[in-house]
């Protein structure tokens, strides 16, 4: 959004305005080069109508110095600036340029700040219009945090907003305050405490590709050197702090491609940067892990000691969600070892008589499918890195026979910075007590934004509407039958009781269609509503409306 001064965002379909905190600004040049004769041809290959470089000019600028050079600058459009059409300037560059003429093309860019802002809710599969608003009216108090967590439901919903100060972040669901000893996190949400949470533990991985493996004399580091504690947006929309935490971990191990004897004296420093956010209207804690992986074979978790003691587990898989004991299968092959694998979250709850007395913990996690519950159902370990250097060795200590070639290899050591992403969300109840799903899909599946002009063709549907609306199941997937066009809607009743799943317009008018299988044959007509077993999948294809 371009300007400065106070910025809120405004709702076009009711007028209210929403408070919007600036997060970013940017300004200066895009192109800035000179250029004799024919040479101007790359500058006029990027321009296309009204875009130069991908992007919209709203004016341009032509100078003719005393000493034959010509200057043009390009002024790149804000958003609701007029933009031109570049077609005669593309015309002067070129004859410019057959005549051996030296250029300089600048390229300004516009003003424009990145925001954060809450704004009311948008419906699902739908749209809604916002104007961003410079001026003085009065913002939102910024809140201030309470010197003790207030354990119930909610945290108290009247708090509205997001504050950070010193080691504590703070919204209207969840409060964090982090050890400043050793980094760790008490978390307070929905009435359930959790302490020592987020606990860094590294180990040997004498592993390979297939399995992981401890070598034979492990050494287990889980306390940093030095804790730091900086916050850098202190909301009320978002906070965030940043924790950097040093370790002193083995460089590597000591081994070959059979087995794996010991992690190596040699000893390397590893920061890890953990930013902790808290958005307004959200009840989980964000946690982004970035670091630069110089050590080799090993292997980092985060730990969470859980509210209760648990008998298992529940995983998102493929189209459902996996109930888990605390041992696995293992057999003359294999040892048992209880690592699971997980989609988008991993609950551990703990096993009351009534299901509204449970508490818990969910892992939301972007790209992070190992878990495993420790300490006879106590704790639970997110891996984040597995850092290994062979597809396969020969006699690791969890397998005695080869599992593939044993083939040296570079790649899996993961020597490169790497950033990790996931979410904690303490609970009441289980998993779907809790809509353990919905939260994923609120991590997950950000919110598209778009541009839109007055005068587009998006700006005659009005400010919020929507043309779907899926209702009773979770959609899995939405696109566009290649060869029809017509709409195509794979649902999944991701629960354990049976229920009915209904599809409409934007009118609340059922939408007719066809059921289809995996090769889009038709096996039954579909009148708008259909009956869903637990965990049943089913997919449509709707007739045009």
């Amino acid at each position: 959004v371009p300007g400065n001064g106070s910025l809120h965002l405004q709702c076009v379909d009711d007028g209210a305005f929403h408070r919007a905190d600036v997060v970013g600004e940017s300004t200066g040049m895009g192109i800035d080069a000179t250029v004799t004769g024919t040479k101007v041809r790359w500058v006029v290959e990027m321009m296309r109508g009204p875009e130069l470089a991908g992007q919209r000019i709203t004016s341009v600028e032509r100078t003719d110095r005393d000493d034959g050079v010509v200057e043009f600058t390009f002024h790149d459009a804000g958003p609701g600036d007029p933009v031109v059409d570049l077609e005669r300037t593309r015309d002067e560059l070129l004859i410019l340029g057959d005549a051996g003429t030296t250029m300089v093309i600048r390229q300004h860019r516009a003003p424009v700040r990145d925001v954060v802002a809450v704004v009311p809710d948008i419906p699902a599969f739908g749209w809604r219009t916002f104007l961003p608003v410079d001026d003085t009216r009065p913002t939102t108090p910024t809140p201030k945090l309470r010197q003790e967590p207030t354990n119930s439901v909610g945290l108290g919903r009247s708090f509205g907003g997001v504050v950070a100060a010193g080691r504590v972040i703070e919204n209207e669901f969840v409060r964090v305050e982090v050890d400043p000893v050793d980094g760790t996190l008490t978390i307070d949400a929905d009435g359930v405490r959790l302490t020592g949470a987020n606990r860094y533990v590294d180990g040997g991985d004498g592993g390979d590709t297939y399995n992981y493996s401890p070598p034979a004399r492990d050494l287990i580091v889980d306390t940093p050197e030095s804790v730091s504690i900086e916050v850098i947006d202190d909301g009320p929309v978002r906070a965030r702090l940043v924790v950097t935490s040093r370790y002193r971990w083995p460089g590597r191990a000591i081994g070959d491609e059979r087995a794996c004897r010991a992690r190596g004296d040699e000893l390397v420093d590893a920061d890890i940067r953990t930013t902790l956010e808290l958005r307004a209207g959200e009840r989980f804690l964000r946690v982004r892990v970035d670091l630069d992986n110089t050590a080799r074979d090993h292997r980092l978790r985060a730990h969470f000691s859980l509210p209760a003691r648990v008998s298992g587990s529940d995983a998102e898989c493929a189209y459902t969600v996996v109930h888990r004991g605390l041992t696995a299968e293992g057999g003359p092959h294999e040892r048992g070892l209880p690592t699971f694998v997980s989609r988008r979250f991993v609950d551990c709850s703990s096993a009351a008589d009534d299901a509204e007395d449970d508490m818990g913990v969910a892992l939301l996690h972007d790209g992070l499918l190992e878990y495993e519950v420790l300490d006879d159902g106590a704790e639970i370990a997110l891996t984040l890195l597995r850092a290994t250097g062979y597809l396969s060795r020969s006699e690791p200590a969890y397998r005695p026979n080869p599992a593939g070639p044993l083939h040296s290899l570079e790649g899996p050591q993961l020597q490169r910075p790497l950033t990790l992403e996931y979410a904690v969300l303490p609970h009441r109840g289980n998993w779907e007590a809790a809509r353990v799903a919905d939260a994923a899909d609120d991590f997950l599946v950000p919110l598209a934004t778009v541009r839109v002009e007055p005068s587009s063709a998006h700006a005659t549907r009005g400010p919020v509407g929507h043309d779907l609306a899926v209702d009773g199941a979770h959609v899995a997937a939405l696109v566009r039958d290649d060869d029809t066009g017509a709409l195509v809607v794979r649902m999944v009743n991701l629960s354990s009781h049976a229920t009915t799943a209904a599809v409409a317009d934007g009118e609340g008018q059922l939408r007719q269609g066809d059921v289809v299988d995996l090769t889009s044959a038709p096996i039954q007509p579909f009148a708008g509503t259909i009956d869903l077993r637990p965990w049943e999948i089913v997919t449509v294809r709707l007739h045009s409306s």
